[in-house]
């Protein structure tokens, strides 16, 4: 979809109400009364036969009639209507719908198809985008807008909330509003016949006013345009969901799709791991995620400090935080002098700090004073419990005085005051200092460890991989030639030999079948394992790992990971199997390396052949280190059949040699997460005037995360080309490099490009720039930019000989380089 027309649903200039009403508890009326109460700017015209006015708004007969064109309909008739008013609409001019009738599937036309199905073949017949049907509506809080039947309204804030289900939106609009918890955008997706949640997060992530997104999925449907959208999101602010329908029964209930289109829940959970995301597993960790990220500063480390007036409740917490992987903060002996002259006797002056039941207001506030000056706290957590000596308010307003109070870098505060009564002056006066609290100890530390595991995941998807291609025996053409040839029996089970054949092409060890030792001998003297790859209908080819035997369910006693896998991808997922008890240790310890180098073989397999819908590695023994599969059973599909990977592979198609003018053959081709360490020497090897021209300023070394956004890319929004050859010692070296970025639609990329300063005159940036250009003709990409400073006569002149139009831009002062590459639609 494009971001313009998701700008133009959330951001409109006036909205047209179809069906408007006067009549109490009928949607007509109830939106109309919350456009009105939102004070929206705009106009707002409500569209009805039935009436003069609605609410006290002048009302139009018919869509024909309104003076202007809507840049935003919500259609409140019955669903029978929808499909011919979607018809007037799309004539009249307006492009975003928000459906909120229900059923529309389950109604069919003399001719067969649905209402739905009528109402999406105009809908792209006029190029109108639908939000529903079976729709709640949507709330920009920050321009008055409430297109919705909600009873209540959105306050403004920096958390994008979107859901499939009304009834948690409602539910979390209570909440909310109770909390003084507001939003940027909330938005409910209904049946999401039309807009899905790839779209709305792509949008999401890209707006500044948005610093956090929380979802509520029942499904999803496009597990590759989802987790593509996610990704890239999540790599710059928190995404946190919850998926309902886990169980068979419930997921009957709830999913909008058929059975055997819904996918694993255990998959589901590897592709938000792997997207970056954090999942909740209910509404009150969700509230407490809202909690902290609305509030919430930015973490710098991962160590609390808890201070409380009573060991029970601050022990609690801290074994709450140790559980769930975090840790406490340890004061310098200076800062435990300062707090042991203050803390009273049979307190404790170290983390956690106990200042005793009946402590007054005024130690909270001189000890919380001194943890804020010794600036060895990056994030605290006080706790108060109900005291006969003063109201919670007292200490509240006690904990905000020093908190407001210290003059140095804020760290991030959360609070917890115990108590229901006697607890809620305290918690509306920290909810109005905008300070995240919490009714128990366990909801507080459960808040700030999503913030944590957030930021450690962010740090586990960046880490740059081991370079293992070379390790990898790699003959596809022996095996696409083995599998064309079972194809066109046609026969989709391989045989013993021809399992082992594909094997062998990939490095991975089978047992001989003439070997003198037994099965049984092997599997009890070594470590058996199971690797499996199987199909998901939403996320496609997935990777298991457990151990042999068990039940026939082969996702019970497994973990799953999404493919492509590198070798820090393989290295999680033995971990998660370890830590989860699906595999273990017995009479000798796993050889790590080289298990995930066997998964990171399989893996390889399942990218270069995707007509590979099933196979089973049981057992997998290890001896002396090795692995072997003692039998292999694959199972193939025609290609036509096949589902993709969620996750585009390397494109090893792209790779291509190249003569520079002085004769060196180089290498172009994409770059991979293991090249991080040569993008850094050859930035390093680029003069001062070059990194100048480059990034438009003096710029210091990149540090690790910034290197791996470079590295690290989604194949299907973004590109790198590096030029590569080999040096004396034979080790790979990075000469050049382009990059692009294109937006959601594919409308626009936005390139850069750097040649290595010694390297300037042989051709290599033509030759970059061109395969870029070819690239991203053959994507679809509209238009390509970039922009140079005026000084970097060669770039701009380089620009020019390959068709851009190059403008010097004074207000900016660059140099601005454009040239499409196809016509508009």
């Amino acid at each position: 979809m494009s971001l313009k027309q998701i700008d133009q649903l959330l951001n409109p200039r006036s909205v047209a109400v179809i069906g408007a009403s006067n009549k109490p508890n009928r949607p007509g009326n109830a939106v109309m009364r919350n456009l009105l109460q939102g004070n929206f700017a705009g106009p707002i015209m409500p569209v009805t036969p039935k009436y003069q006015a609605v609410n006290g708004v002048l009302a139009y007969g018919s869509i024909e009639a309104l003076p202007e064109v809507p840049d935003l309909a919500i259609i409140c008739t019955r669903a029978a209507r929808v499909p011919v008013l979607i018809q007037q609409l799309g004539k009249k001019g307006t492009r975003s719908v928000i459906v909120i009738a229900a059923g529309l599937d389950e109604v069919h036309t003399a001719q067969g198809t649905s209402l739905q199905e009528q109402m999406l073949a105009i809908a792209r017949h006029w190029g109108v985008r639908l939000l529903g049907p079976n729709c709640l509506g949507l709330f920009v809080p920050a321009i008055g807008l409430n297109a919705s039947y909600a009873h209540t309204h959105a306050l403004p804030g920096k958390v994008a909330f979107v859901s499939q289900s009304s009834g948690v939106c409602v539910t979390i609009l209570d909440w909310a509003r109770r909390r003084r918890i507001g939003f940027s955008h909330f938005v409910a997706l209904g049946d999401g016949a039309d807009i899905d949640f790839d779209e709305l997060i792509d949008y999401l992530g890209r707006d500044p006013k948005t610093r956090a997104i929380l979802l509520y999925i029942d499904s999803i449907r496009d597990g590759r345009a989802f987790l593509s959208a996610a990704r890239a999101a999540a790599a710059g602010k928190p995404i946190l969901l919850i998926k309902a329908g886990n169980a068979r029964e419930v997921s009957d209930a709830v999913s909008r799709l058929p059975a055997e289109q819904r996918g694993s829940d255990r998959v589901y959970d590897a592709a938000f791991r792997r997207a970056g995301m954090l999942r909740v597993q209910d509404l009150r960790d969700l509230f407490a995620a809202v909690e902290t990220l609305a509030y919430g500063r930015e973490l710098t480390s991962e160590r609390l400090v808890i201070l409380g007036n009573g060991n029970g409740p601050a022990a609690m917490a801290a074994d709450a935080l140790i559980e769930r992987g975090g840790h406490l903060v340890t004061f310098s002996e200076q800062t435990e002098q300062a707090l042991a002259r203050l803390v009273p006797r049979g307190g404790r002056a170290r983390n956690p700090v106990n200042l005793l039941g009946d402590a007054p207001p005024e130690l909270y506030r001189e000890v919380l004073s001194v943890i804020l000056a010794s600036g060895e706290a990056d994030n605290i957590l006080v706790m108060h419990a109900p005291s006969a000596l003063h109201v919670g308010e007292v200490y509240a307003e006690a904990v905000l005085h020093a908190y407001e109070a210290h003059a140095g870098r804020k760290p991030n505060l959360l609070v917890n005051w115990m108590g229901e009564e006697a607890a809620y002056p305290a918690r509306e006066r920290f909810a109005q200092a905008g300070i995240a609290s919490f009714r128990t100890p366990e909801g507080a530390v459960a808040a700030f460890m999503y913030r944590v595991q957030y930021r450690r995941n962010q740090k586990l998807l960046s880490e740059t991989p081991d370079s293992v291609s070379e390790l990898i025996p790699h003959h596809p053409v022996s095996v696409r030639a083995l599998i064309e040839r079972a194809l066109a029996s046609p026969r989709f089970e391989l045989s013993v030999p021809e399992s082992a054949e594909m094997m062998a092409a990939y490095g991975i060890r089978t047992r001989n079948p003439d070997a003198e030792d037994s099965a049984q001998e092997v599997y009890q003297d070594g470590v058996a394992l199971r690797i499996q790859v199987r199909v998901d209908p939403v996320f496609g080819p997935v990777i298991a790992l457990g151990e042999a035997g068990g039940t026939a369910d082969w996702l019970y006693n497994a973990v799953v990971a999404l493919p492509p896998l590198n070798m820090a991808l393989a290295r999680y997922l033995v971990i998660q199997a370890l830590a989860e008890g699906k595999i273990r240790e017995r009479h000798q310890p796993l050889e790590r390396h080289s298990l995930c180098l066997l998964l990171s073989q399989v893996s390889q397999l399942v990218v270069d052949n995707p007509e590979l819908v099933s196979l089973d590695l049981q057992p997998v023994v290890m001896r002396q280190g090795v692995y072997t599969a003692l039998e292999v059973s694959a199972r193939l599909a025609p290609a036509e059949q096949a589902r993709p990977m969620a996750i585009r592979p390397y494109p090893k198609e792209l790779e291509a040699r190249v003569t520079l003018k002085d004769g060196r053959s180089v290498l172009l081709r994409p770059i991979r997460p293991e090249d991080e360490a040569r993008q850094q020497a050859f930035d390093h090897a680029l003069s001062r005037e070059d990194r100048y021209n480059r990034y438009f300023g003096e710029v210091s070394e990149f540090s690790h995360e910034q290197m791996a956004r470079v590295t690290q890319i989604d194949y299907d929004r973004e590109m790198v080309f590096i030029a590569t050859e080999r040096d004396e010692r034979g080790e790979e070296v990075t000469l050049g490099m382009v990059q692009a970025q294109m937006d959601p639609d594919n409308h626009e990329g936005e390139f850069s490009i750097a040649i290595r300063s010694d390297l300037k005159g042989l051709g290599l940036g033509r030759l970059l720039l061109g395969k870029m250009l070819d690239h991203c003709r053959a994507q679809g990409t509209r238009r390509l930019i970039g922009w140079t400073l005026p000084q970097n006569r060669g770039m701009a002149s380089l620009a020019r000989s390959l068709g851009f139009q190059v403008k010097y831009d004074p207000e900016e002062e660059v140099v601005d380089m454009q040239i499409e590459l196809r016509a508009p639609d």
